[in-house]
């Protein structure tokens, strides 16, 4: 009866151990869909963005062009001035679209983008690369005994 009964809690625990690994699977599973999904959320919100620049590019670039044009029909000189210090506006602020307004808000949406590492991971780089520093210490340790080694042997 003994038996019985610690083989039937080994079966139970085992059991239970097999829930958790699959509930932990499932909360890694569902953790993963929830940052592709805001990666890709993220990431047409950028593509709006960048559309609606480009719309707003093309336009100062046409009203440019107009200006141009407006700059060659006209004979005044003082005239000929005011629409080039306008062109040359255009021209920075077409330069400026999606520039400067915008660099915090990428940053912010960039952010939203990087996966940062679970403690597990960080556990395991952290020893992948202790254990690569021992390494490549004892072996240069290694080559420097045997360079003593051959210097002692020919003194």
């Amino acid at each position: 009866m003994a038996k019985k009964d610690t083989v039937t809690k080994v079966k139970v625990t085992k059991e239970e151990k097999n829930e958790e690994k699959k509930q932990k699977s499932e909360a890694k599973l569902a953790a993963k869909e929830e940052a592709k999904l805001a990666k890709q959320q993220a990431l047409e919100e950028l593509k709006k963005e960048k559309e609606a620049n480009k719309k707003k590019k093309e336009e100062l670039a046409k009203e440019i062009k107009e200006l141009k044009q407006e700059v060659k029909s006209t004979k005044e000189k003082s005239k000929k001035k005011e629409l080039k210090k306008q062109i040359k506006d255009k021209t920075e602020e077409r330069k400026d679209i999606g520039a400067r307004d915008n660099y915090f808000r990428d940053v912010r949406k960039e952010m939203k983008l990087v996966r940062f590492p679970n403690a597990q991971e960080v556990t395991k780089y952290s020893l992948a690369a202790l254990i690569f520093v021992l390494f490549f210490a004892a072996f240069f340790f290694g080559i420097d005994v045997l360079f003593a080694l051959v210097k002692g042997l020919f003194n």
